[in-house]
């Protein structure tokens, strides 16, 4: 991931690493990249004690090391990407020709038998693993969260203040280990499923939803519905904030709307 942030026609002013208790040798690594690279600044966190899903908050310890107001736009990755040379040329580009462009980022594939095969993704969804944001659409989201969901929250609150928010299938950046790896399948669509509860998804889109997961696996569906039943029943902690509430929902109902078109249904359901 380092070569291909190096390799870009554009880099960025500051990128700051951030290891969070890594236990093979990443800080020698990105030590050595420091001493060659200004740009580059190294930041150590103690080990977690478990590996959650989720944004973890190591974002949140690198943005206190910044003064935002020197940059023009601000990129969260996760560390197990590979961009092309073109990448950050182009998506500036995009927030260039689209002035209420608030978040962007390329689409995730990964690499399967020499086939690259894209992690599907809603086009208005950018994924957490590689958001870009507008520095003013980020100073509007009064921060980022931690648990999961975070991408979604932020993407809400970004609509909500009028911006616009996209993820561009033609940028392609390579995912070396697949969303979820390293988490048992019932773990992630159980977490996935509060995550729908926290962010105030509408129990009808919630069961659109299950259906389209059970097409393909039944029990990831089942874990997923359990998820946010059980977050529904418990009545776990979530945003206190009717206009964030009412944007997502409003948001989900539209396109609960088309899947009362029937050839819509069997789009979504099969492809």
């Amino acid at each position: 991931m380092i070569l291909s942030i190096i390799a870009q026609q554009k880099r960025p002013a500051k990128w700051i690493i951030v290891d969070d208790g890594s236990t093979d040798r990443t800080s020698v690594i990105v030590q050595r990249y420091c001493e060659n690279f200004e740009f580059i600044e190294l930041l150590e966190l103690p080990a977690r004690s478990a590996r959650r899903p989720g944004g973890e908050g190591a974002i949140i310890s690198a943005l206190e090391r910044l003064d935002l107001s020197q940059f023009d736009y601000l990129a969260r990755f996760d560390a197990d990407l590979l961009f092309e040379k073109d990448y950050f040329s182009r998506l500036l580009e995009e927030f260039y020709q689209d002035p209420k462009l608030g978040i962007a980022g390329g689409s995730l594939f990964i690499r399967k038998n020499g086939i690259l095969i894209l992690e599907k993704a809603p086009e208005y969804h950018v994924r957490g693993a590689l958001k870009m944001y507008r520095r003013e659409c980020f100073e509007q989201l009064g921060g980022l969260g931690t648990e999961i969901g975070w991408d979604t929250i932020d993407e809400v609150y970004a609509w909500s203040r009028g911006w616009r928010t996209r993820s561009l299938s033609d940028i392609q950046v390579i995912h070396r280990r697949p969303t979820g790896e390293g988490l048992h399948a019932s773990r992630i669509y159980w977490e996935r499923g509060r995550a729908e509860y926290l962010t105030w998804s509408h129990p009808a889109f919630v069961f659109l939803k299950t259906v389209k997961l059970a097409v393909d696996s039944p029990a990831n569906a089942r874990c997923f519905f359990a998820g946010f039943l059980r977050s529904y029943r418990t009545h776990q902690i979530r945003l206190r904030d009717s206009k964030f509430k009412r944007t997502r929902r409003n948001q989900q109902l539209a396109r609960v709307l088309l899947v009362l078109n029937p050839k819509t249904l069997w789009y979504l359901l099969f492809k």
